[in-house]
């Protein structure tokens, strides 16, 4: 229809100046022939055909004939009842208004006017009553709100009547052309409302309305109607009450609408376009208000009794309900919403005692062509593992599938929300801009990265945005466990993104045990390629976890992003290293996907100690180092026998130990020993080497391993006081030391190299074998050691007694003292666990001259032993032993009885062609016999003898000579007695026989022999001796009156006065 504008009454107004200026000619005629006009109009309605024709020709002359039209009018009067005139009557037919282009805008079939008959006769006309049967009427309501009839263009040169476009104005006003109008029917009607201000087209039919005058210059009806939807929707029953009043004017009225549904009404005005969110059974109540004179839009109150139905949050998402109420107010363009009450359904198989209801307020406007509003919601309560049948699927898919599918028990109550959007004014487009909310939650269950058991009994806050949703859960506990979680945050962000993101956070506290198997769930994939494998883990732990992922259905393993911040305390831990248990631990670990990091103190074994552990697990080249762990701690030595590292005769005192193990991607792992010994004692007893307290010195090594099998042992370094050591050494399968090599041993002298290979299999033996160009005996030969020539106690036997040794050596050269030394050493022993020699020959020569060579051999249930020297004197002068012997061959053969350590080693020593020079004992013995000659030869170039036979017995304690004898062409001595080894004396006696030769002879005739010789070795003529009291300056006694005495009277003499020194 064309655009109207204000002038569009003039037609009307022009219109209706006819119709009163027939009128009133009409009146003046009737005035003037009142008598006659009464009877005729007491018989019933009168037609009028030439009042017809004047109004026709006065609506000619007024140039309206294109634009109105009347077919009949008719005059009627009731008369006099109750002694007052009733109202003069014109009943027009057929009367229609068109605009200049010819539309027909109003058609009145039957139109009835009343006039006051008193004020007619008077000169006045005053209508009382207009009556409308089956009109059709078109009223338009301009930008400025105010309304006429709806004539469309006029001519422009045509004369503005500017008060013809105020209907309501002149209707109400109390002393105008309508003051006595009583009341307005309308019967039937057709009514349309172009409302230029909403841009809206109202039509309604059957409309039944009836306008009465309340005062002076107001107005009330009510009436009934069918509103006409929009798009042939049909029609909806309506009831109408409304009042005017003159003063603005001023309009209310309201519409009821007993039963619709609103998605119908939703097209009539911009207004009632959130009704078409909701689809369900409504009945309608609107309070509409309109001031002329403020020149507002009109105030509407909307209320509504919504049954079950779904509202739709936007396109396509639709939430159900079980019933709403709501109460808004506002005018077209500005609404508010006062109160939503949204009762939703119980959902299918989850009966709920109390149903979520979801009260709501908001607002929304309308500006520049754009809706923008706001809501506020709250919640009272829901099972939790209801909310997925009423979070819309579509509606954060990706964060609602996480929610229902993870939050799987509990209750939320106490919900707080807060939503905006905008849509264009037809509501397409419609989008959120902003989405906000909080809701308790109680008992709940979250799943928070399945399969890993859920967190349970969880109390918190939900934080709902557009773009984020947040959990704040303040108490729970993980499901299987005794872990406690806290301050536990599940983030759901980027929600407005096709990327959306979670971030877990939360703190644990509980069983270390508990956490351990917690983050080696498979699930977590944070030890898959690198096995985090703790024995009998205990303790308490203190940690915070972090896990992030984007929020994907099929969530593969590699988006999974975790984080472990975690502070341990009563750490236990069982076979950490040789079988040893780590207590008494406090650590601070992290951990994520690409490393573990872990430091601490802690017990191992019961030594302290300060520990270091990391893990890379990020990719990269075979060289990579994966795990690094460190250890260091100050201990007694004697505590590293738990480890396995048995030094007792080595080493003892305090030790600082660091070890450094370094794992790479592929290849042997390194493990670095240091120590550091500064503290310690350090003795190589075989050697006779010891380093006291306070002097630096230090041991390192490097362990290789491939797995969990050792390899090798490398670069062995020990460094103290006239000591370096560089070796290295090999392991077998089981892990256990298989050889040791010394590569390069500076000790004092010596100069050695080497190799240790432990037993191959159980009652082996330990191999040594010795090489080198110098071996240092003389600190071993000087150091006195009467401790091991005591009578050791007897020992029980060892069910499990120590291997053997085999000692296996070649020295160019062994120094015995500054002078002395053997060349050439070479041989092998074998000693048993308790130090026994049992087997074993060494050979070698004295100062590159006299060979020696000693042998042990085993027989029966002892062993023998056998030495040869070529030169006696440089042998014993060697060892120490005897400074006054030169030359000799000396062949010892003798047995030990058994294999004990104490074992008695008894045998016989022969001597021959040697001789004697500078003896203290036998030097003091020839002075007492005053043997002269023999004496100058003892201190000058010695006493030689021809043969010298010993039986003897030695022992730890003791040396036991028996009858043995020596003798040369000057001399014969025989000798018995013992040597305290421990004591170091003497208790020897014997006898000596000078002229040997001659002296013997009578000894060795047959039968009487023994009458003159009664000792083996002795003669005719003998003296008897005594040597008793220290080694180093014995006492020597002689009786003087046994060399005088025949053989056989010898013993009855007993010994004279000890000799002078």
């Amino acid at each position: 229809m064309p655009g109207l504008t204000g002038q569009a009454f003039r037609v009307g107004g022009r219109v209706c100046s006819a119709l009163l200026r027939a009128a009133m000619a009409l009146l003046l005629v009737v005035g003037l022939g009142l008598a006659a006009l009464s009877w005729r109009l007491a018989e019933g309605p009168m037609h009028v055909p030439f009042l017809t024709r004047a109004v026709e020709q006065m609506i000619a002359r007024g140039g309206l004939q294109r634009n109105v039209e009347v077919s009949d009018i008719v005059l009627a009067w009731d008369g006099f009842r109750g002694g007052v005139a009733s109202p003069l009557a014109v009943r027009v037919s057929g009367l229609r208004v068109r605009d200049e282009t010819g539309a027909l805008r109003q058609e009145l079939p039957d139109l009835s006017v009343s006039f006051s008959l008193a004020r007619l006769l008077v000169g006045n006309i005053s209508l009382t009553e207009v009556t409308l049967r089956d009109p059709a009427i078109v009223l338009e309501r301009d930008q400025d709100g105010d309304v006429s009839l709806a004539m469309g263009h006029l001519d422009d040169g045509a004369d503005a009547d500017p008060a013809s476009g105020k209907l309501l104005e002149e209707l109400l006003d109390g002393s105008g052309l309508f003051s006595a109008l009583r009341s307005i029917v309308i019967t039937n009607g057709r009514l349309t409302i172009l409302d230029r201000q909403l841009h809206l087209t109202w039509q309604m039919q059957g409309v039944g309305l009836t306008l009465r005058r309340v005062g002076r210059d107001g107005a009330e009806g009510e009436g009934v109607a069918q509103l006409v939807l929009p798009g042939g929707g049909g029609t909806v029953p309506v009831r109408l009450t409304g009042k005017a009043s003159n003063k603005g004017p001023r309009v209310e009225g309201r519409l009821e609408v007993p039963a619709l549904e609103p998605a119908r009404l939703a097209g009539l005005m911009p207004a009632l376009a959130p009704l078409g969110l909701v689809n369900a059974s409504v009945s309608m109540d609107v309070h509409g208000l309109l001031d002329g004179g403020e020149r507002g839009s009109p105030q509407l109150t909307l209320g509504l009794r919504v049954g079950e139905g779904n509202l739709a949050l936007r396109p396509g998402v639709r939430v159900p309900f079980k019933g709403m109420e709501l109460h808004a107010s506002g005018s077209p363009e500005d609404l508010r919403l006062e109160r939503l009450a949204l009762t939703l359904p119980p959902v299918l198989g989850q009966p709920q005692s109390v149903p979520p209801v979801i009260n709501a307020t908001g607002q929304a406007a309308l500006r520049q062509g754009r809706w923008r509003g706001d809501l506020a919601l709250a919640l009272n309560r829901m099972e939790v593992s209801a909310l997925g049948a009423y979070w819309p699927a579509d509606l954060a898919a990706n964060a609602r599938h996480w929610v229902v599918e993870n939050v799987t028990a509990g209750v939320a109550n106490g919900g707080n929300f807060k939503l905006a959007a905008e849509s264009a004014e037809d509501l397409s487009g419609f989008r959120l801009t902003e989405a906000a909310g909080t809701l308790q939650v109680e008992q709940a269950t979250v799943h928070w990265l399945r399969p890993v058991p859920p967190v349970e009994n969880v109390t918190g806050t939900v934080r709902l945005g557009l773009k984020e949703v947040l959990v704040q859960a303040n108490s729970g506990r993980q499901a299987g466990t005794a872990l406690n979680a806290s301050g536990v945050t599940v983030r759901l962000f980027a929600l407005d993104t096709d990327a959306e993101q979670m971030e877990i956070t939360g703190r644990l506290r509980g069983p270390v045990a508990d956490a351990v198997n917690l983050i080696r769930h498979p699930r977590l994939k944070l030890f898959e390629k690198r096995p985090l494998d703790l024995k009998q883990p205990g303790g308490q732990l203190d940690a915070t976890l972090r896990l992030a992922t984007p929020l994907l259905v099929d969530l593969p393993a590699d988006a999974i992003r975790v984080s472990v911040q975690a502070h341990l305390t009563a750490l236990r831990l069982a076979d950490v290293v040789a079988g040893q248990d780590l207590q008494r631990g406090t650590a601070d670990l992290t951990v994520d996907n690409g490393r573990l990091r872990a430091t601490g103190d802690a017990q191992v074994g019961g030594i302290p100690a300060k520990l270091s552990v990391e893990m890379d697990f990020r990719p990269g080249p075979a060289n990579q180092v994966v795990e690094r762990v460190q250890a260091s701690g100050r201990t007694d030595i004697a505590s590293l026998e738990r480890f396995g590292l048995d030094l007792e005769g080595l080493a003892a005192g305090p030790v600082s130990v660091e070890a450094v193990m370094e794992k790479p991607r592929s290849g042997e792992t390194r493990v670095d020993l240091r120590g550091d010994l500064q503290d310690a004692t350090m003795t190589l007893t075989p050697l006779a080497w010891r380093k006291p307290p306070g002097q630096p010195a230090t041991a390192r090594a490097e362990l290789r391993a491939m797995g969990e099998n050792l390899r090798s042992l490398r670069n062995l370094r020990v460094e103290a006081p006239q000591l370096s050591l560089r070796g290295g050494g090999s392991f077998t399968q089981d892990n256990r030391l298989q050889q040791l090599d010394l590569e390069d041993v500076a000790l004092g002298r010596s100069r050695f190299g080497g190799s240790l290979r432990a037993p191959a299999s159980k009652g082996g033996a330990w191999m040594i074998s010795l090489r080198g160009p110098v071996l240092d005996l003389m600190p071993a030969l000087t150091t006195e050691k009467p401790a091991q020539l005591a009578a050791a106690p007897q020992a029980r036997p060892d069910p499990d007694p120590p291997a053997d040794i085999v000692v296996e050596g070649r020295f160019d050269r062994v120094l015995l003292d500054q002078n002395r030394f053997l060349t050439g050493v070479q041989g092998q022993i074998r000693a048993d666990g308790s130090g026994t020699l049992r087997q074993g020959r060494v050979s070698g020569r004295v100062q590159n001259n006299a060979p020696f060579d000693v042998a042990v051999t085993p027989r029966g249930a002892g062993r023998d032993l056998h030495l040869t020297s070529e030169d006696a004197g440089a042998l014993l002068a060697a060892f120490d032993v005897l400074h006054q012997v030169r030359g000799g061959r000396l062949s010892v053969n003798a047995h030990w009885a058994n294999n004990r350590p104490d074992a008695v080693l008894s045998g016989t020593a022969e001597l021959q062609d040697f001789s004697v020079l500078d003896a203290p004992a036998v030097g003091k013995l020839l002075q007492a016999l005053t043997v002269y000659g023999v004496f100058d030869a003892v201190q000058g170039p010695g006493l030689a003898f021809s043969h010298l036979n010993a039986p003897f017995s030695l022992s730890p304690q003791r040396l036991t000579v028996r009858d043995a004898h020596a003798f040369s062409p000057s001399l014969g001595v025989t000798v018995k007695g013992e040597m305290n080894r421990v004591a170091r004396s003497l208790a020897f006696d014997g006898t000596i026989v000078p002229a040997y030769a001659l002296n013997t002879v009578l000894g060795r005739l047959p039968l009487v022999g023994r009458l003159f010789s009664p000792e083996k070795g002795g003669g005719l003529f003998a003296a008897a001796f005594k040597v008793t009291g220290p080694v180093d300056n014995p006492n020597v006694s002689v009786n003087p009156l046994s060399m005088l005495t025949p053989g056989f009277l010898r013993g009855l003499f007993g010994s004279g006065q000890p000799a002078a020194p």
